[in-house]
C-alpha cells in the first residue's frame, strides 16, 4: 500500500514547482487550518536549515515538549521528512493521511508535491498533538508552502546563491525572498554576516515591528576540542557555558549557536528551555549525511554539500585532513557545477564521478569539468559501482570523501552501511 501512496506523492512532481501561497492556503483551509493548532519555529536560509532544525527539535524534546519536525529532502526514506519526538511518520500513517487529504481536496484544488506533503506534515502534527513544530522552508520563503505559518520565532540561517532561476541571481534578491518569513511582531534570528544583508533584515524587521537577533553579536563562541566523534565549544553572551556536539565542522558550531539563540528567545513567547536541556539536546543531535564518519580505517566521510556554500564549508573542514586520496562526487543538474567542483576536486588525488537517483548531472559533464583540475577522473554512473571501486583503491590511512547531491549521498549511505 505504501508503494502506491509514494507513487501518488511523487507523481505530484509532474505539476512542477509552483511558487505561491494561493494553493497552499486553499489546501489548509479545506483541512481546517491545521497550522494554527500548534506553536512553531520557521527556518529559512541557504545552508544549515536542516541541521539547525534537528538541533532545535532535539533540545525541545529534552525540555519535555512533544515536538514535530518537518525537513526536506530525505536521505533514504520519505518518512524522514516528518517526525514527532524523533519518530518518523509510519507507512500506515502516511497512507491514511494521504487518502484523507485526497478525499477532502477532491477536485477543489491541485497541489504540487511540496504543497501536499507540507499539509500532510501539519495534519500529522495535529493528530499527534505536538506542543511545537520545527518547520524548514522548502525553497526561498515568500512563496514557499510553509509560509502559511505564524511562528513564535523565525530563523534565517544565512544567504547564498542557490535556485537563482526561482529566487533571483543576486544575494540581495535572494535575501528579499527569504526575509518574507518575517511576520508582524515576530522574533527573528540570523547567522548572516554580510552587512548589507543584515541592514536589509533590520529594515524589514523595523517595518514589521519585529526584533532581529544576530548570532555573532549575541552568542560569541570558540571551539575548544574536536575529534571524529564530536566537537566541544564555549559560548558567551545571552547563553554561557561549554557544549558538546556530535556534528562536525565549524559551520555546525554556527548552526548550534543559531539553534541556541532561537531556543533562548522562545522564553519571550512563553516556552521555557533550561540550559541543561540545551546541553543534553545538542550532545544528542545526530543528523545523517552531514560530515558523517562511516569508517575510520579507511577514513570515509559522507557529506551532502549540495551547493557552492555547502561545498565551501565542507572544504574548510577537509583541508585540515591528511592523505586526501579519493573523492566520489555526484551533483544535481540544477546546481552550480563549475563553482562546486573548482572548490573540492583539486583537494584530491583522484575522483570518481557518479549519479544520484534524482536530477543527476551526466557523468561525462562532471568528468570534463573535473579534468580541468586533476588528471585521474573515472566515470561510474552507478553509485554502488563507484563506492566499490573507491573502497578497493584507498589504504587504511587514507581519506575517501563522498559528497554532492543529497539524493546521491542517501544512496551512498544505504550502500556503505550495508557493506562496511
Amino acid at each position: 500500500m505504501i508503494h502506491k501512496t509514494l507513487g501518488y506523492l511523487y507523481g505530484l512532481r509532474r505539476f512542477g514547482m509552483k511558487l505561491g501561497l494561493e494553493a497552499t492556503q486553499k489546501v489548509v483551509e479545506i483541512l481546517g487550518n491545521p497550522q494554527k493548532e500548534f506553536k512553531s519555529i520557521h527556518i529559512a536560509g541557504t545552508n544549515g536549515k536542516s541541521s539547525t532544525a534537528v538541533m532545535i527539535a532535539r533540545v525541545l524534546q529534552e525540555a519535555g515538549y512533544k515536538v514535530g519536525l518537518y525537513t526536506s529532502p530525505h536521505l533514504v526514506k520519505f518518512n524522514e521528512r516528518i517526525q514527532v519526538n524523533g519518530e518518523k511518520i509510519t507507512d500506515e500513517e502516511l497512507v491514511q493521511l494521504t487518502d484523507l487529504i485526497k478525499d477532502k481536496l477532491a477536485d477543489k484544488v491541485q497541489p504540487t508535491f511540496f504543497e501536499f506533503t507540507t499539509a500532510l506534515a501539519f495534519l500529522h502534527f495535529v493528530h499527534k498533538k505536538v506542543d511545537i513544530a520545527v518547520v524548514e522552508v522548502g525553497l526561498g520563503g515568500r512563496l514557499d508552502a510553509t509560509n502559511v505559518l505564524n511562528p513564535l520565532v523565525g530563523v534565517i540561517t544565512n544567504i547564498g546563491l542557490e535556485h537563482e532561476q526561482h529566487l533571483g541571481d543576486t544575494l540581495e534578491k535572494i535575501a528579499k525572498e527569504k526575509a518574507e518569513i518575517i511576520k508582524q511582531g515576530s522574533v527573528i534570528v540570523t547567522a548572516e554576516k554580510e552587512k548589507n544583508i543584515l541592514d536589509y533584515f533590520a529594515k524589514i524587521c523595523k517595518e514589521r515591528d519585529a526584533e532581529l537577533f544576530v548570532v555573532q553579536e549575541k552568542l560569541p563562541f570558540k571551539k575548544v576540542a574536536e575529534n571524529f566523534d564530536h566537537q566541544e565549544f564555549e559560548v558567551s553572551g545571552l547563553v554561557e557555558g561549554k557544549f558538546s556536539l556530535p556534528l562536525l565542522g565549524d559551520h555546525q558550531l554556527e548552526n548550534a549557536c543559531t539553534a541556541m539563540l532561537a531556543l533562548h528567545l522562545l522564553d519571550k513567547k512563553g516556552v521555557s528551555v533550561p540550559k541543561e536541556a540545551i546541553q543534553k539536546g545538542l550532545k544528542g543531535a545526530k543528523f545523517s549525511g552531514r560530515l558523517e564518519v562511516v569508517s575510520k580505517e579507511p577514513l570515509i566521510i559522507v557529506d551532502g554539500a549540495h551547493n557552492a556554500a555547502g561545498m565551501m564549508a565542507l572544504c574548510n573542514y577537509i583541508k585540515k585532513l591528511p592523505k586526501r586520496k579519493l573523492l566520489v562526487l555526484g551533483i544535481s543538474k540544477d546546481k552550480n557545477i563549475t563553482e562546486m567542483m573548482k572548490l573540492v576536486v583539486p583537494l584530491f588525488e583522484e575522483v570518481i564521478v557518479t549519479q544520484g537517483n534524482f536530477k543527476p548531472t551526466d557523468t561525462s559533464v562532471l568528468a570534463t569539468e573535473g579534468r580541468k583540475y586533476i588528471k585521474i577522473v573515472h566515470e561510474l554512473p552507478k553509485i554502488e559501482d563507484a563506492l566499490l571501486a573507491a573502497h578497493e583503491s584507498v589504504e587504511k590511512d587514507e581519506l575517501l570523501l563522498v559528497t554532492g547531491s543529497i539524493y546521491m549521498v542517501g544512496d551512498a549511505l544505504a550502500a556503505l552501511k550495508k557493506n562496511i
